[in-house]
């Protein structure tokens, strides 16, 4: 009898060690605030489990990933990260030191004429008790299509749709597909008319800093979404990506990006511009800091 107590504790010593995340999520904007794919991974590690060496499949026409760590909302540690190949997969490895992360990943979106559809592969080497993802209907879209099962949906403030599904007792380094499908016959992207719908109904605009934010979802129940919290982070990652669009061409795509850290430093959250850390006031839009 004392075997089997043994060999039970045994087992459950190794079973809670090999799930090191105390929340794992991930939400897929699709045509937000551009003509692509954006999916945001946000995670908590369990203290003890620090460091943690994260290896995670990426969709293979990921155009750049970016990595925020750090607890301290005004200083983010901010990476760009290689995409390594192997096979027929594209993945990222990377050593987490931080308890809180984020994964920024911007992808495509198949395109025929008005038809859109997208998919994202979850699948990493660590095993999750539950993790979600979550998929937002963007605005701009007809006939949308997300074939999963137990969904739960749900609407931010601003009467934006989303969708999301659980993993339960996902084993490490198992593949879980999610797929969907929509038209787009304005061939705009949901930004834009989320600002018109604003104007319209004499509400201000967001400001350029917020217009990914997904901190206005408001979720059922106990489950918490991710928040693109603190604005400064939306405007490094703006910053960065829009400067590597305007400057990679399809060549360069192919090429892994090598790894660096953005510099540290400060943002206005009314219109994201660059300040000086002493500033009390925008010297761009006059809004105080």
């Amino acid at each position: 009898m004392k075997r089997y107590l043994l060999i039970i504790l045994i087992f459950n010593v190794l079973n809670g060690q090999s799930k090191p995340f105390d929340s794992f999520n991930v939400i897929i904007y699709p045509e937000y605030y551009f003509e692509g794919i954006m999916a945001e991974l946000e995670a908590e590690i369990k203290e003890s489990d620090l460091p943690l060496n994260l290896k995670m499949t990426v969709p293979v026409n990921a155009d750049s990933i970016f990595f925020v760590s750090g607890d301290n909302p005004n200083e983010p540690d901010v990476k760009i990260l290689s995409i390594k190949k192997e096979n027929d997969r594209s993945f990222v490895n990377i050593d987490i030191l931080d308890k809180k992360f984020r994964l920024f990943i911007f992808y495509d979106l198949i395109k025929n004429n008005d038809k859109r559809s997208g998919s994202f592969i979850f699948e990493l080497n660590h095993s999750i008790d539950d993790a979600h993802i979550i998929l937002q209907e963007p605005l701009i879209a007809e006939d949308f299509i997300f074939p999963e099962k137990d969904i739960e949906s749900f609407k931010d403030q601003h009467g934006i749709n989303f969708k999301r599904i659980h993993l339960n007792n996902y084993k490490a380094n198992t593949n879980k597909t999610i797929s969907f499908n929509y038209s787009n016959p304005s061939g705009d992207i949901s930004i834009n008319k989320l600002q018109t719908i604003l104007s319209d109904n004499g509400q201000s605009p967001l400001p350029p800093t917020e217009s990914t934010s997904s901190s206005s979802i408001v979720p059922p129940l106990r489950h918490k979404l991710p928040s693109w919290q603190p604005l400064l982070v939306l405007s490094v990652v703006a910053v960065v990506v829009g400067w590597m669009y305007s400057n990679q061409s399809k060549d360069e795509k192919a090429i892994p990006l090598k790894v660096s850290k953005q510099k540290k430093g400060k943002f206005c959250t009314q219109c994201g511009s660059p300040v000086n850390l002493k500033d009390k006031f925008c010297s761009n839009c006059g809004g105080e800091l």
